[in-house]
């Protein structure tokens, strides 16, 4: 082929190559400048609008904090009423029981006789020791006389001295024999009055043990006496906390919805091997119109127990569960923003806990809603 008929051909791919790149060209220029164009169109539609402001403070609950040196732990307790005084009544000597002389339940005073045994044969005793003492006592005057005649004719000489001496001697003697049976008078005195149970203090009758005409060795119970002019509450208190508590200090008791005055009385030094508690004692006040439980009901004790531990009281809803167990609550700073601070939960009930931080006195903590607010963030407070 010649060189004349290969330029047409070289012609046309120039040609083409150049519309090519003109088409590129423009088609560039064009969306440079519809981006240009809508750069200017969104800046002035923006200026039309204008930019927004800061976002604006949220309404939060606050509450000031104050600050204080320690706090109360209310607490309650279960235990049993019992008597101030409780005795099982027995006689000391054996015998028969031929008298009780009162029932079940009935009060009765210190002092008073409640049961005798049968005592006829100590009776019969004591008659017979009390006529043989007065037999005693009429040898002895006669004795005395026969002592005051010899003494008499001694001294006049027509008496040996001999006889004097015996009628001195028998005297001495009839003296004793009659102490010896005042004394067996007495031991029998002794017996009767231990066949004759009395009242130890005032009380109410509990169980009655024993039936008339039974035979009883000494010491058998016969009857129970409570003492209820002051019922008295046993609970059982860690030992931790009984060392806390004073003789003397008051208390509440509470029996189904009835509330009574209560005063510590004593705490047992030692602990129960059961439930390695301390025994602790409150006797209960009765106001005017209020009755005593019965003996043997249970009721609870509730008792205040000062923790000597800085800290304040916080809203529950004022606290945010952080990492590994730890808690923290939501200041406001002095530029009214939400700032985060780490507190120690010491204590807890139903409605606020009682926390330890580095936060100062009358630091405001948002009490309400800390989810909806962020570290940092601007507040508007209210109570």
């Amino acid at each position: 082929m010649s060189d004349t008929s290969r330029t047409p051909s070289l012609t046309r791919r120039a040609l083409k190559t150049t519309v090519t790149f003109l088409s590129t060209s423009m088609t560039a220029a064009l969306a440079v400048g519809l981006v240009v164009a809508g750069s200017s169109l969104i800046a002035d539609r923006a200026e039309s609008v204008g930019l927004p402001d800061v976002a604006p403070p949220v309404t939060v609950t606050a509450k000031v904090l104050t600050r204080e040196p320690g706090y109360d732990v209310i607490r309650s307790f279960v235990g049993q009423l019992e008597a101030a005084q409780q005795a099982d009544l027995a006689f000391e000597a054996g015998g028969t029981l031929d008298e009780v002389l009162v029932e079940e339940g009935a009060r009765v005073a210190q002092g008073e006789v409640l049961a005798r045994m049968d005592t006829r044969v100590l009776t019969t005793e004591r008659k017979a020791m009390q006529a043989a003492r007065a037999a005693l006592e009429a040898q002895l005057e006669l004795a005395e006389l026969t002592k005051t005649r010899q003494a008499a004719l001694e001294r006049q000489g027509f008496a040996a001295t001999q006889r004097f001496d015996e009628a001195r001697l028998s005297v001495i003697e009839l003296t004793a024999r009659i102490d010896e049976t005042d004394a067996r008078i007495a031991q029998i005195d002794v017996r009767l009055d231990k066949s004759i149970i009395r009242a130890p203090f005032d009380g109410r009758i509990g169980a009655r043990m024993a039936d008339l005409g039974q035979t009883l060795s000494a010491g058998t119970p016969v009857m129970s006496l409570l003492e209820d002019a002051v019922p008295r509450l046993r609970v059982g208190l860690p030992a931790d906390m009984a060392l806390d508590l004073q003789v003397g200090g008051a208390a509440e008791a509470r029996f189904g919805t009835v509330r009574y005055a209560a005063t510590l009385v004593h705490v047992r030094p030692d602990l129960d091997p059961r439930t390695r508690t301390r025994n602790a004692v409150f006797e209960l006040t009765l106001e005017d119109g209020q009755t005593a439980p019965a003996f043997g009901q249970s009721g609870q004790i509730t008792l205040t127990q000062s923790v000597q531990d800085a800290g304040a009281w916080v809203p529950l809803q004022a606290l945010r569960e952080g990492v590994n167990g730890s808690w923290t609550i939501l200041t406001v700073d002095g530029e009214n923003r939400a700032a985060l601070e780490a507190v120690e939960l010491l204590h807890a009930n139903d409605a606020r806990a009682f926390v330890r931080g580095s936060f100062d006195d009358q630091t405001q903590v948002i009490a309400a809603g800390p989810h909806r607010v962020v570290p940092g963030q601007a507040v508007e407070t209210q109570e």
